[in-house]
C-alpha cells in the first residue's frame, strides 16, 4: 500500500499575482487543503526588476508591500468565512519570482504548489514564463491552473504513461489523489506498430493496474489508436482529456535521462500544459533513474 502523509505534513503552496488564473488556483489550494487537512501558504513576489523600472523610493516600496499584504490578507479573510478549518498564511517577498517559490518552497517543506499559468499588467506579474520556470525547478509536484473558472474538484484524472521508468513515478501520486478524492484514474498509452516496443506498453499498462487494485483505486485503461488519436502522446492526452472532460492530467515534465534536451521546454509536458484550456495540469519532476518512489509503489 502506497502510505499518505499525516495531515501535519501537508503545506501548499499558491503564488498569487492576483490575476483570475492564480485566484482560480486558490480555489483549488483550498479543496485539497479541506480535504487533506492542510496548510496553505498564499505568496506574492515582488519582482525587484519590476521596482527599479518603476522608480520608486523606499516608502513607495513599503506603501506596495502593505498594499500587497492588505490584498493577500482579504483573500485569506474570504477562504476562512467559507472554510474556516482551513489554515492559511500569507508572505510577501521580493526577488526572481521563481526562485523565490523554489526557495520558500523547500524552506517551508512544502508538498505541493498550486498556481495560475497566465499573468497580467502591473503589480500581477507571474507570467507562463514564470509558471514554466517554476516547473522545470522545482522539486515537488507543482499544479499549474488555468485562467478559465472550473470547478474544483478530482473525479476524473488522466494519466499518461510512456516506457521510462520515470513516467511510472505519477502513479504514487495518481494513487494519493485516488484515494483521497474516490477519483477514477485514466490510464493512457499509445498502442505501436512495432509487437516488440508494444508488448512492453502492455506489460508497464498491467504493471500500473495492478499498483490500483492493490490500493483499491478506481481505474479504466486505454490503449490510443492512431485512427482515433493520430497525434503524439501530449496533443492525444489533450485530446482525450477534453473528451471526457477530465478535472486534471498527470505529467512528468522531463524523461529519465536529464538531459537538456528532455527538459520541459520544446516538450511533450509543455505541450500538454500550454495547449489546455481548462484541465489543470499536475507537473512532476523525476526522482533519479534507480530512486525508489516516495510510496514505494514497487516499479523498482
Amino acid at each position: 500500500m502506497i502510505d499518505i502523509k499525516t495531515p501535519k505534513d501537508h503545506i501548499i503552496l499558491v503564488p498569487m499575482d492576483f490575476s483570475d488564473s492564480s485566484i482560480n488556483a486558490v480555489y483549488y489550494a483550498v479543496e485539497m487543503a479541506n480535504l487533506f487537512d492542510s496548510e496553505i501558504t498564499l505568496l506574492h513576489v515582488i519582482s525587484k526588476s519590476t521596482l527599479s523600472s518603476l522608480f520608486i523610493n523606499d516608502s513607495e516600496v513599503a506603501l506596495l508591500r502593505d498594499k500587497v499584504r492588505k490584498k493577500l490578507e482579504d483573500i485569506k479573510t474570504e477562504i476562512l468565512e467559507k472554510w474556516p478549518k482551513v489554515s492559511v498564511n500569507t508572505l510577501v517577498s521580493e526577488g526572481k519570482p521563481f526562485k523565490v517559490i523554489n526557495k520558500i518552497a523547500m524552506d517551508s517543506k512544502c508538498d505541493t504548489i498550486v498556481m495560475g499559468t497566465n499573468g497580467a499588467n502591473g503589480i500581477e506579474q507571474f507570467t507562463g514564463s514564470t509558471t514554466s520556470r517554476v516547473i522545470k525547478s522545482s522539486t515537488i509536484p507543482v499544479i499549474a491552473v488555468k485562467e478559465k473558472k472550473t470547478e474544483p474538484r478530482f473525479d476524473k484524472i488522466v494519466l499518461p504513461i510512456d516506457l521510462t521508468k520515470t513516467s511510472k513515478q505519477k502513479i504514487d501520486w495518481a494513487v494519493k489523489m485516488g484515494i483521497k478524492y474516490n477519483s477514477t484514474i485514466h490510464i493512457l498509452m499509445e498502442l505501436e506498430k512495432d509487437e516488440l516496443i508494444e508488448k512492453k506498453v502492455k506489460a508497464n499498462l498491467h504493471q500500473a493496474e495492478s499498483i490500483f487494485e492493490k490500493n483499491g483505486v478506481k481505474f479504466e485503461s486505454h490503449l490510443l489508436d492512431d485512427r482515433s488519436y493520430p497525434d503524439h502522446l501530449g496533443k492525444d492526452t489533450i485530446k482525450y482529456a477534453e473528451e471526457i472532460n477530465a478535472d486534471l492530467i498527470m505529467i512528468m515534465t522531463k524523461s529519465e535521462t536529464g538531459k537538456l534536451a528532455d527538459l520541459f521546454v520544446g516538450s511533450y509536458a509543455e505541450q500538454i500544459v500550454n495547449s489546455s484550456q481548462k484541465t489543470p495540469v499536475m507537473c512532476i519532476n523525476p526522482k533519479p533513474t534507480g530512486a525508489k518512489t516516495t510510496g514505494g509503489s514497487g516499479f523498482y
